[in-house]
């Protein structure tokens, strides 16, 4: 039977087999469970020495790949079929999101990570050609796997700015995101995601650092699930994110096709957090904010708990857009406000149902929305500001404006029912 490593850093956590009538099975490593500064793979994956089965440990690990088209394409390139999570681990698990890599069976983790300088172009023709995923390399490879339905490369980008690509389990410091390139009704994304990061983090939201780099007409993110240690070296951090704590596959992310609710969501985050006062303002924000920048894909998915050290909380937002600007994507909520997922018709009531789910006061909700929507009028502009001086082409231009003004028209709907209902 075949199986795969997982490590973190140089520390053996323990082994994922292809499995049998069972499906795939995990097994943690004795000295990872006699190791006192051990953390579970997830909260359905509780450090204990048994043999995991079925649901749980496949939710968990088919989480970490992709999903939609970048999943069938880097299924077709590397042969291995979409369905065999084992199989497409076992070629690009090498740098995933969190704390865990997950190697072949006889390779291990290098005392000193290799990195492989790459320059704009490389980086532009991997996009073109294989949607991020450096499948030419000869030698060691480049093991990364993202979530997501997006074309993402994980890079390492050291203080000078210079940019390489992480080799074997090397640890990656950013994530790459250009705009979607194979869906012309959906233009423009990395600008759009950039303007309204950048918007989250000046009204004071816990957002990852982002920023617009135009030569490659991609958002390069800073990855919060990477940090510096005391040896100079870059380390993971440990991050589930809320469809992996909730045991659930990817495919289930969206309430709609029977994933969790905000409620449940809620419930989530607070059982497991250590500071949950916090947590629930943050994740009152976030739902907020999502309602006045239109974006309608605010799922599961994107919600994370990360732990450093033994404290768990929620980790900072990502994948912010401007989903309404689109008119072929949905224009309903990925998760129903107070039974509502319908913007144009949310109305008090749906908010203080919210509140009700949420175990909150509505007139906190109530007071956080009127503080939010003072700080988006305030921070829109000078947003609006930066980014026009950071790119040149006219359609990023525009596409900075139709948001702007998305973004206004949501705002002044939403500004209007909380005035008519005091």
């Amino acid at each position: 039977m075949k199986q795969l490593s997982v490590y973190t850093g140089e520390h053996l956590v323990g082994h994922l087999n292809e499995g049998g009538a069972n499906g795939m099975s995990f097994v943690y490593s004795p000295n990872w469970l006699a190791n006192p500064d051990a953390v579970p793979l997830s909260p359905e994956l509780p450090l204990a020495d048994q043999v995991f089965h079925r649901d749980h440990v496949s939710s968990f690990f088919e989480n970490l790949l992709p999903e939609g088209d970048v999943l069938e394409f880097i299924s077709k390139a590397a042969h291995i079929s979409s369905g065999n999570v084992f199989g497409l681990l076992e070629r690009f698990g090498g740098d995933t999101a969190g704390a865990f890599s997950i190697l072949p069976e006889g390779m291990l983790p290098s005392d000193q990570p290799h990195y492989l300088p790459v320059t704009s172009e490389s980086i532009l023709q991997w996009f073109d050609r294989s949607r991020g995923i450096p499948l030419n390399l000869s030698g060691e490879q480049a093991r990364m796997s993202l979530s997501g339905a997006q074309d993402k490369m994980t890079v390492f980008i050291d203080a000078n700015g210079d940019i390489s690509i992480p080799l074997g389990a090397a640890p990656s410091s950013h994530i790459i995101k250009p705009s979607l390139q194979h869906r012309h009704d959906i233009p423009n994304t990395a600008i759009n995601e950039a303007m309204i990061m950048m918007l989250a983090h000046h009204i004071k939201l816990d957002v990852a650092e982002v920023r617009y780099v135009a030569e490659l007409g991609a958002v390069v993110i800073s990855r919060y699930d990477r940090e510096i240690g005391a040896d100079g070296r870059l380390h993971r951090l440990h991050q589930n994110d809320l469809c992996q704590v909730l045991g659930i596959p990817s495919g289930k992310k969206y309430e709609s096709e029977g994933g969790p609710s905000l409620k449940t969501c809620f419930q989530a985050v607070l059982e497991r957090s250590a500071q949950p006062a916090l947590d629930k303002k943050r994740l009152i924000e976030w739902v907020i904010f999502n309602v006045l920048v239109g974006n309608m894909d605010g799922h599961a998915k994107n919600l994370s708990l990360i732990t450093l050290g033994k404290r768990t909380r929620l980790a900072p937002f990502y994948d912010l857009v401007c989903t309404t600007v689109y008119p072929h994507l949905s224009h309903k909520l990925a998760f129903k406000i107070g039974g509502e997922n319908r913007p144009q018709w949310l109305m008090p009531r749906h908010w203080d149902r919210f509140a009700e789910d949420t175990a909150t006061k509505p007139q906190f909700v109530r007071k956080v929305m009127a503080d939010m929507i003072q700080r988006v009028e305030l921070a829109l502009p000078g947003v609006v500001d930066m980014l026009r001086t950071a790119v040149s082409k006219p359609d990023e231009l525009l596409m900075i404006e139709e948001v702007k003004a998305r973004v206004r028209a949501s705002v002044a709907q939403i500004k209007t029912r909380l005035n008519n209902a005091d």
